[in-house]
């Protein structure tokens, strides 16, 4: 999958970066996504509660959406193939108030939008918040990902630390499952934390999707 970033013509000039593949990846096949009507950013609309005054009943989600750890390598114990696409990447403003969650001027942003897919179902949308001046004076690694998972850079780099969840619920109707064209008749739920970087500071949000592992729980619940 080939992904224009303009942005980083604009920072490092005419340079053509070569993507290093894991293994695990399977890049030459068609994506399984369903078009999301050119929109991008697509975003998440959702109201975000610190996690420690929300309050999650089934003992299995909560541990998916409070885990610290990389959730690319969990989501990989849960599937035979796993895969990553992306939806877009590249310079956009943001609302001043996620621009605030990491002192950043909203204009100078870069977002990356990306479905994580196991056994090609889609699981997990994950929407990140860049500021363009990381990709300068921090971890240039951001510009090489390609259809690498995020979490290749931030937990092999120790200084990208995590800060506290907040967690938000989606309606049926929430925008988000539309612009994915995606159906589902429960409400699912989103986690979003801030990584330190030195003094710089990105922010990732996740939605778990209908089909994702964190709702298998939910089942004993029943």
């Amino acid at each position: 999958m080939f992904v224009e970033l303009p942005v980083f013509s604009e920072i490092y000039g005419p340079i053509v970066f070569l993507f290093f593949m894991p293994k695990y990846f399977t890049t030459n096949r068609t994506s399984l996504l369903p078009k999301t009507k050119n929109k991008f950013p697509i975003n998440i609309s959702g109201n975000w509660i610190d996690s420690r005054d929300i309050k999650v009943n089934c003992p299995w989600l909560e541990s998916w959406l409070l885990d610290a750890g990389s959730l690319t390598e969990r989501l990989q114990t849960h599937c035979q193939t796993f895969r990553l696409e992306v939806i877009g990447y590249q310079k956009h403003p943001v609302a001043p108030k996620d621009a605030l969650k990491i002192n950043c001027n909203p204009n100078k942003i870069v977002i990356r939008e990306v479905v994580l897919l196991g056994d090609d179902t889609p699981w997990v949308f994950a929407h990140t918040i860049i500021p363009q001046v990381l990709f300068e004076n921090g971890c240039s690694n951001l510009a090489k990902l390609g259809d690498e998972p995020l979490s290749n850079v931030i937990f092999s780099d120790a200084n990208f630390l995590r800060q506290p969840f907040e967690l938000t619920t989606l309606e049926i109707n929430n925008s988000l499952l539309s612009d994915l064209s995606i159906s589902t008749s429960q409400i699912l739920w989103g986690r979003r934390s801030v990584f330190k970087y030195k003094e710089h500071k990105m922010m990732i949000e996740e939605v778990f999707l209908p089909s994702s592992p964190a709702y298998a729980g939910l089942k004993n619940l029943n």
